[in-house]
């Protein structure tokens, strides 16, 4: 789970598998501003890691050992969405703009990087064997792989009556309403089995 810290906007990422995560751990990464205070953790003030990257994929992109994958991202705000007319639009359409677009940029640069080590592993097949034993090429060839990331979206559906409220809304009726949701679409994901199909070899990024 991600938080960010308050004094130096840093993010930073609590793992199971290197520490023992607590209740503050948790705290921390649903502490969002202004509505609940920072948690100190190790003495330093965090938030809500969502101010910062609220779908922090390129954690799971960037994760090790590097193994194929399929990762539901899960989107909470819209991308997309009409222009607004009043005041309370603009607030909400800002949101959807500030918090959305970054997993659009995230996901780009993990193209691009994704398709380069796929690219480093093809060409290091071409390449004689005594080459392959030297120390340096050995080192430079390491940055290829030949995993692939399945990444499928999980898009949450506008529900009528949100506003700009809508990430503070924790309401027994806006939460269930947005669980059934997004359970109705993870069914409908699961059931289309996208992943399954033939990609591009050379892609290590797939989307769907």
């Amino acid at each position: 789970m991600g938080a960010v810290n308050v004094r130096s906007g840093a993010m930073r990422y609590f793992d199971s598998r290197t520490e023992t995560l607590g209740i503050d751990h948790i705290r921390a990464s649903g502490a969002l501003p202004p509505a609940f205070g920072a948690v100190r953790i190790d003495s330093e003030p965090y938030w809500d890691g969502g101010i910062y990257s609220n779908t922090p994929i390129e954690a799971v992109l960037d994760d090790r050992p590097r193994r194929d994958s399929l990762i539901f991202a899960v989107q909470v705000w819209q991308p997309a969405g009409p222009e607004p007319s009043s005041i309370w639009q603009v607030m909400a359409r800002q949101k959807d703009i500030q918090y959305a677009s970054r997993t659009v940029s995230h996901l780009a640069r993990q193209r691009q990087i994704h398709r380069l080590r796929h690219i480093i592993r093809e060409l290091s097949k071409h390449l004689p064997q005594d080459q392959l034993e030297r120390r340096e090429v050995q080192e430079l060839t390491a940055y290829g792989c030949g995993t692939t990331m399945h990444v499928l979206h999980l898009q949450a559906p506008s529900i009528d009556g949100e506003n700009h409220m809508k990430d503070i809304d924790f309401t027994s009726q806006g939460v269930q309403m947005r669980w059934n949701a997004g359970y109705a679409d993870a069914l409908a994901a699961i059931e289309r089995r996208a992943w399954l199909e033939r990609s591009d070899p050379i892609e290590g990024i797939v989307e769907h």
